[in-house]
């Protein structure tokens, strides 16, 4: 008797699991299942393209006095520029491109590695995922003199570039090109330091 109805159990079960399937999938799987999707290419487009960007001529006012205190005597004034750069209220790069090329002059030859750790976390505060600046916090991530602009660059890339890395792969080997090329030369507040500026914005263009 326990053998019977084992027996009917286990042919309850099988077709409880046929009746799945064909819930499934159709009377017929052939040509009715949809494959696996393939992985969605990931966003190399402009990021001015998305989002929202109010442009008026007080923000760019303020935005150009900003980047003329990018200029202060003293660090801390320098400082607090770099960081209301990073804040979309006060300027916003996809208006003003000449923030980003401030920001990352900043990050590359200020003297003070307070500025330059905050000139790094603006860029990303500003979502300036363009090769420009992209490649300069690569390029600060890798010869900068001090760990923590190193570090605070290192971070800044992984958030401007998180699910795109794919889409820097050749910007980065041109990284890696001046990184070697400038490996003990390059130090901030010097000349080496404006032809690395130079050299970055002279990149070819990948996305």
């Amino acid at each position: 008797m326990k053998r019977i109805i084992g027996l009917s159990f286990g042919v309850l079960v099988t077709a409880a699991s046929l009746a799945w399937a064909g819930g499934l999938c159709g009377r017929d799987c052939t040509g009715t299942c949809k494959p696996i999707p393939s992985p969605s290419c990931p966003d190399c487009g402009n990021p001015c393209d998305r989002g929202i960007h109010i442009c008026t001529c007080g923000k760019s006012k303020r935005a150009r006095c900003l980047i003329d205190e990018l200029n202060a005597d003293t660090c801390c004034e320098r400082i607090q520029a770099a960081r209301k750069l990073g804040c979309r209220l006060h300027a916003d790069f996809c208006c003003d491109p000449e923030v980003l090329s401030a920001l990352v002059h900043a990050l590359l030859c200020d003297p003070c590695w307070e500025v330059r750790r905050a000139a790094a976390w603006s860029i990303a505060m500003q979502k300036a995922r363009t090769d420009f600046g992209v490649l300069a916090l690569y390029v600060a991530s890798k010869i900068d003199s001090h760990y923590l602009v190193r570090d605070k660059a290192a971070e800044a890339l992984d958030i401007l570039t998180l699910c795109r890395k794919d889409c820097f792969k050749e910007l980065y080997a041109y990284g890696d090109a001046l990184v070697k090329q400038f490996h003990g030369k390059y130090k901030p507040c010097s000349g080496e330091c404006d032809s690395l500026v130079e050299s970055i914005a002279a990149a070819p263009h990948c996305n």
